[in-house]
């Protein structure tokens, strides 16, 4: 299917200037005639067919270069739109664990997820203030041209935001986001989250695609609605072309104050949460990345924002195919035709 549209429709209302080419403009002007005209009185030079030929191609030329200059363009709806930003699916861990209150480099308290969603508003919108967002300064802050989709989990996975290039919807939802609370539904299913994030890219066309997965934790619901395991949904990742950025948003193990208050059991299973994310990351050929504070986790997203750069060219250009020049060439050529016709004010002794 294909429809026409003009990029410039306003030049249509030049449309009456195709009746120029009729109007005699030297009817009622005085003249001294050219006593060897006589001989040409009945030339088949004034024969009526020639000059209806003429002014009739000057009126196409006319039409056509009205017609150029409204730039006509044919949309081709199934043709297939090259889309030059990164799809991102943003994976956000809002299990009970994320609404812990901590006092980060800020002194502000802030919890995990407030800290996740703030980092993912700069990453998206570009931190004006902070030139570090840029790369030399190729590109200007933010990811306008992304698709950009939000897959947020507890003890179940939700698509909350299809991948979209509405980036103020996408922005609306998370600000509501809230950790889940209630008992019984704040624990971490990764697994599903990443089946869903996993699906929702495959069915794009060929472009760079990335999962962003913010956790504190490692999967503990054993039986997941997917049947997998966060490491087969990594391989089978890797094999869609699709990498995870993992950002462990839990404690740091380095930090000796929180060491000090862990049990062996505690250490053990952070440090297996740890392990998991690395290797989801090194699978997919993406990168794990600690953000365990509020100065890592900007880092974090500081460094996937410069390794995943993107071309913002023809980002919302349409399937068409733009018709003006064929106009213009189609006007001059008539033109011409006009011109050395032998009906032509050119060609011919008032």
């Amino acid at each position: 299917m294909s429809s026409w549209f003009f990029y410039h429709p306003i030049f249509l209302i030049l449309l009456p200037v195709l009746v120029i080419p009729w109007l005699n403009f030297t009817k009622k002007t005085a003249a001294i005639p050219f006593p060897g005209s006589l001989l040409l009185e009945n030339s088949p030079l004034r024969k009526r067919p020639f000059v209806f030929l003429s002014n009739s191609c000057f009126s196409f030329s006319l039409f056509f270069l009205v017609l150029g200059l409204s730039q006509p363009a044919k949309v081709i709806k199934n043709a297939p739109v090259k889309i030059e930003g990164l799809a991102v699916e943003f994976v956000l861990d809002v299990s009970g664990s994320m609404a812990e209150i901590h006092d980060f480099d800020t002194g502000s308290p802030l919890s995990r997820l407030s800290l996740a969603k703030k980092n993912i508003l700069n990453f998206l919108k570009g931190n004006k203030n902070d030139t570090s967002w840029t790369v030399g300064n190729i590109n200007p802050p933010g990811r306008q041209g992304d698709l950009i989709g939000l897959v947020s989990f507890a003890s179940q996975a939700k698509l909350l935001v299809p991948l979209t290039l509405d980036h103020s919807a996408f922005i609306s939802v998370l600000d509501k986001l809230q950790p889940k609370k209630i008992p019984g539904s704040s624990e971490t299913n990764i697994s599903d989250a990443l089946a869903l994030a996993i699906d929702k890219l495959d069915s794009l066309p060929d472009q760079r695609k990335l999962i962003l997965l913010l956790t504190d934790g490692e999967q503990n619901v054993v039986n997941s609605y997917s049947g997998y395991n966060p490491i087969d949904l990594a391989v089978l990742a890797s094999k869609l072309n699709i990498a995870i950025y993992t950002l462990d948003v839990g404690f740091s193990l380095e930090d000796k104050t929180i060491q000090a208050e862990l049990s062996t059991e505690e250490k053990e299973k952070r440090m297996q949460a740890r392990d998991g994310l690395m290797q989801i990351a090194q699978i997919t050929n993406g990168l794990a990345l600690d953000a365990s504070n509020e100065k890592k986790m900007t880092e974090a997203f500081q460094k996937i924002n410069q390794m995943e750069q993107q071309s913002r060219d023809s980002l919302y250009s349409k399937p068409a195919r733009n018709f003006y020049p064929w106009c213009v060439l189609a006007s001059l050529v008539l033109f011409g035709l006009g011109v050395f016709s032998p009906g032509s004010p050119w060609q011919r002794i008032n």
